[in-house]
């Protein structure tokens, strides 16, 4: 195993959506990526100001917010082509107060969350079982889920398939996939791992809404979770949704920042 950085827990979390960006860029082969200056900017395969399609990162905390702004500017082109700008509370005070002066919108402050130990396994309903998604067959599927479940927090279902153009990228060492299926096989929730380096992330993460109720999301996200400290990783971080949160508290997640996304 790889010797650890010196860098804190708390800052390598704070690193996982950049790096998380630069994955969900690999699978849509339309995105551009530029890192300039301290700054990420990823222009998604729709414009839309989001995590993963339209936004724009801070990589540098010393970077001069009107810096980012600027460089923002210059890459999307105008109003025509909206961005997201994703703050971390831990080291972004200075450009929040920035964006809220200069007109952008905060759309959501979710609280940022570390797993450092394993957690138990939630039980589930009779007749589910959780396993890894291991053939290009069943990524439908996976993508079904996530477009009927995040439905219910905002994005359009037919949306949700811009994210994941070259679906055989997600079949690659670095993500993992939980699945929970019936007795059938058929598959009512799931959640991803990607294995970013010290502190791998949790994304997409949800069930089917008439399958709701059994622990099933809880259960893929506590295995994709195991799956990467087994794996060497020191934490596992994600940003809770609010029907999310309540879950990854029992499951053992802590909250250590707030995320916030800024758009106008």
């Amino acid at each position: 195993m790889p010797a650890h950085s010196a860098t804190s827990l708390e800052d390598l979390a704070d690193q996982n959506l950049a790096h998380a960006v630069r994955l969900h860029s690999r699978w849509q082969p339309a995105a551009k990526l530029l890192e300039l200056n301290g700054v990420l900017l990823h222009q998604g395969t729709l414009p839309l100001p989001l995590p993963h399609q339209n936004c724009v990162i801070r990589l540098d905390s010393t970077v001069k917010p009107d810096l980012l702004l600027q460089q923002a500017g210059a890459f999307y082109g105008g109003s025509a082509n909206p961005y997201a700008v994703i703050t971390m509370s831990r080291q972004d005070l200075d450009l929040d107060a920035c964006l809220g002066a200069q007109g952008f919108t905060a759309h959501a402050d979710l609280p940022a969350m570390l797993a450092e130990a394993p957690l138990a396994m939630p039980p589930t309903a009779a007749g589910w079982r959780i396993d890894l998604l291991t053939q290009a067959a069943e990524l439908p599927a996976f993508v079904n889920v996530c477009a009927k479940a995040y439905a219910t927090l905002g994005l359009p279902e037919f949306m949700t398939p811009s994210f994941f153009v070259q679906t055989d990228g997600l079949l690659a060492a670095d993500v993992s996939i939980a699945l929970a299926r019936n007795a059938q096989g058929e598959v009512a929730a799931a959640a991803m791992a990607l294995h970013t380096g010290e502190v791998a992330g949790v994304y997409w993460v949800g069930t089917l809404p008439e399958a709701r109720g059994a622990c099933l999301a809880a259960a893929c996200t506590a295995a994709v979770t195991n799956l990467a400290l087994e794996r060497g990783a020191r934490g596992v971080t994600l940003q809770a949704s609010h029907m999310g949160e309540p879950t990854y508290r029992r499951l053992g997640f802590r909250e250590y920042g707030r995320m916030t996304r800024w758009s106008r």
